[in-house]
């Protein structure tokens, strides 16, 4: 089966302001006869209805942009889509860009008049009132930034506790504890034999040997055999095993607003007639810009880890257990220790413990293995423009222009490789890339 990955970007309009405002309408008279509103003439009707003039219209509209991969399961040349397959998701990214009003309130006005020029002229004006012009560059800039170290940290934070390297540290710690007691393990037989010439009674108990303290070194040793064994077999019992993580970083919320400046309401469609439209002997409203900006990012992944097939330094490992399971079975007396215990189990541990360590550092770097890695981030910027108070149309204090916001809202989804975000399938070294065979994870091309 072969996966065959298309990369795509795909476009559509998105609900903004032009929807808030369905329709609007804007008619306007002049006499040029007269010049006194005798003999009105028609010299404007613009009538606006959503959707019709979507597509006309010059000023922004809300888009979203999509770049992504798609993937098509393929057998014998046929798209099957088999979603079984594993994981089939992808790089992903995605961006929606819109201006919207806060409010849908509209203004009127029906005003006669003559202008600062003495033009005569009859404005009808229904429609929005915004505190700017929704232009493709008032909307605030996206930076992207590298996810790589991010995913990195992630996988560090939230990777599984029985990953490789714990078992190798946890193997250690117990090899270094037991070390000193397995160091005299070659002289126990001895000290067993002694024992046993001594055994009439309790004498032996006295002996400069000392029975009991030799017991408590088998014991110690054997504490430190078992539970290596334990931890052991819980490794290989996993082995395979899908764990699944997630991790969130913490959400960055930022504010602010600043002063622009003096500005006047922008009418969506229309001339402007000073001394008609609006009073210019009013102060024009303030501008302010409030800024807003959050960002999440997330981890989400699912692990497990190989055990490599040349597991072979764990089998005497296995063979001291064994021994050490017959010997605690029995009562611990000089002549059962000495009839039952082959004495090279724990030399032989010792000497073997050493190679498991070793080999299981060696495989802490390419031991842990991702079935599926991501790291996702979702970012929202937000421009308001809005204004302190009523616009200088006609009549004064009756029209507020709407605040308008402008949008930016980007998500971004980056894959992992089975080894981690700060590697490339090219960068694969042939063992990483035999284990990722092993467990079934191939490369899509």
């Amino acid at each position: 089966m072969e996966e065959v990955l298309i990369s795509r970007t795909r476009r559509q309009l998105v609900t903004d302001w032009h929807s808030q405002f369905g329709n609007y309408h804007y008619m306007e008279w002049r006499d040029p006869i007269s010049n006194d509103g005798s003999h009105p003439t028609l010299s404007r009707n613009v009538l606006g209805l959503h959707p019709n003039w979507d597509t006309t219209d010059s000023l922004f509209h809300g888009q979203q942009v999509t770049v992504d991969e798609k993937h098509g399961i393929r057998r014998n040349g046929k798209d099957l889509r088999d979603l079984t397959a594993g994981d089939i998701g992808g790089d992903f990214f995605s961006q929606t860009k819109r201006a919207y009003a806060e409010s849908k309130g509209t203004i009127n006005f029906d005003l006669k008049g003559k202008d600062n020029t003495n033009t005569w002229y009859r404005t009808y004006y229904d429609g929005p009132c915004l505190a700017v012009t929704p232009l493709d560059n008032m909307f605030p800039v996206y930076s992207q930034r590298n996810l790589t170290p991010l995913g990195t940290t992630a996988i560090a934070r939230c990777k599984p506790t029985n990953n490789v390297a714990d078992l190798a540290a946890s193997i250690l710690e117990i090899f270094t504890e037991g070390l000193p007691k397995l160091i005299g393990a070659a002289t126990w037989k001895a000290r067993t034999a002694k024992a046993l010439q001594h055994a009439a009674g309790d004498e032996y108990l006295n002996y400069e040997f000392g029975w009991l303290p030799l017991i408590g070194d088998i014991r110690s040793a054997s504490y430190a055999v078992a539970n290596a064994e334990k931890i052991l077999r819980s490794y290989e019992h996993n082995s395979g095993l899908v764990v699944r993580r997630r991790y969130e970083f913490p959400v960055e919320k930022t504010e602010s607003t600043v002063l622009i400046g003096p500005s006047e309401g922008i009418l969506y469609r229309g001339e402007y007639y000073p001394g008609l439209m609006y009073d210019a002997s009013k102060p024009l409203p303030k501008l302010y810009k409030r800024s807003r900006f959050s960002r999440r990012t997330w981890f989400s992944g699912a692990f497990t880890y190989h055990l490599p097939v040349d597991y072979y330094s764990r089998d005497k490992l296995t063979q001291a257990n064994g021994a050490l399971k017959h010997l605690t079975g029995l009562e611990i007396t000089p002549a059962t220790v000495w009839a039952a215990t082959p004495w090279t189990w724990a030399v032989d541990w010792f000497t073997n413990a050493g190679s498991v360590i070793t080999n299981l550092s060696d495989w802490s770097k390419d031991g842990l293995v991702l079935w599926y890695g991501y790291i996702m981030e979702h970012t929202l910027q937000e421009d308001t423009y809005y204004h302190d108070g009523p616009t200088r149309y006609q009549p004064y204090g009756h029209h507020h222009s709407n605040p308008i916001t402008f949008s930016v809202e980007t998500k971004r989804r980056q894959k992992a490789t089975p080894f981690g975000f700060d590697v490339t399938w090219n960068t694969l070294t042939p063992r990483q890339l035999a284990i990722a065979a092993a467990l079934g994870i191939k490369r899509a091309f």
